[in-house]
């Protein structure tokens, strides 16, 4: 989190930056999951990232290399996670979402000049402290008619997320922005080559992953994934902000800038954005 407000994994830069920080706002994002309901600030992953990160801890020993085997082996055994998937696309194409990225972009000073204001109006007026209603209902609903729907038999990566940076290397979401109301999906197909594969993990701490053809880059405002087991398969792994949820399906909207966050920019991740 602090590379992505702050620019800095120093416990001492960042201690400043936060000192000095703007008010910023955050989007959140709302899973529901049967009768429960989750708030996710960072990511919600199914597929070879959730299987990585929660499906080998018997590699625990091996410290941070146990996710790059585990992504390895799963790679050039060319594993799937088969699962239907309906979204409310807001920005499908990739030209389009770079072109409202850089347009945020060049807004921002007067977007962060703007917020700090607001900020200030908001110490001396009321404040209405509920809690938003849901505008797509839940994943025990009936999935909304205009949302897009596919079903994914050969899925091998299905990651979604709020931020840049998902780890100190591997800014997955090129171009995700603080509280644009929309979240960064990203899937991938499990059945493309092997040389392919690989070269879109070992691509991602470069920043080359977002134009590659494999990968498939959305900007939506909701989602539901019902994920599937695989033949031969005993358990399933759904990661939410790293942690482990139950494997069933879930849906997801986002909540514009529910969060309130210390940022150096205001408006921006300390991040370069898509290439």
């Amino acid at each position: 989190m602090s590379l992505n407000l702050n620019g800095t994994g120093s416990p001492s830069l960042a201690a400043l930056a936060i000192v000095k920080g703007v008010r910023t706002p955050l989007d959140l994002m709302a899973v529901t999951q049967g009768e429960k309901m989750y708030w996710s600030f960072l990511s919600q992953a199914v597929g070879i990232i959730a299987d990585c990160d929660l499906g080998t801890e018997n590699m625990r020993w091996m410290g941070s290399a146990r996710f790059t085997v585990g992504i390895l082996l799963r790679l050039l055994g060319k594993t799937v996670y088969p699962a239907e998937l309906a979204v409310k696309v807001d920005i499908g194409d990739k030209e389009a979402i770079k072109s409202a990225y850089r347009e945020y972009r060049n807004q921002s000073q007067d977007i962060s000049g703007k917020r700090e204001w607001e900020a200030r109006q908001d110490l001396n007026g009321d404040k209405d402290d509920s809690l938003p209603a849901l505008r797509y209902g839940t994943v025990l609903q009936d999935v909304p008619s205009d949302w897009e729907k596919s079903s994914k038999p050969t899925l091998g990566n299905f990651y979604c997320g709020n931020m840049a940076y998902m780890s100190a290397d591997t800014p997955f979401f090129a171009a995700a922005l603080p509280s644009d109301n929309r979240m960064d999906m990203v899937d991938v197909d499990g059945a493309i080559p092997r040389h392919k594969a690989i070269e879109m993990m070992t691509g991602v701490e470069d920043n080359k992953t977002f134009d590659m053809d494999v990968v498939n880059y959305r900007k939506v405002s909701a989602y539901r994934i019902s994920p599937k087991l695989r033949a031969g398969q005993k358990t399933g792994y759904i990661s939410i902000d790293g942690e482990r949820v139950p494997f069933e399906p879930f849906q997801v909207e986002v909540v514009g800038g529910l969060g309130t966050v210390l940022s150096r920019n205001g408006a921006l991740y300390e991040f370069e954005g898509p290439k």
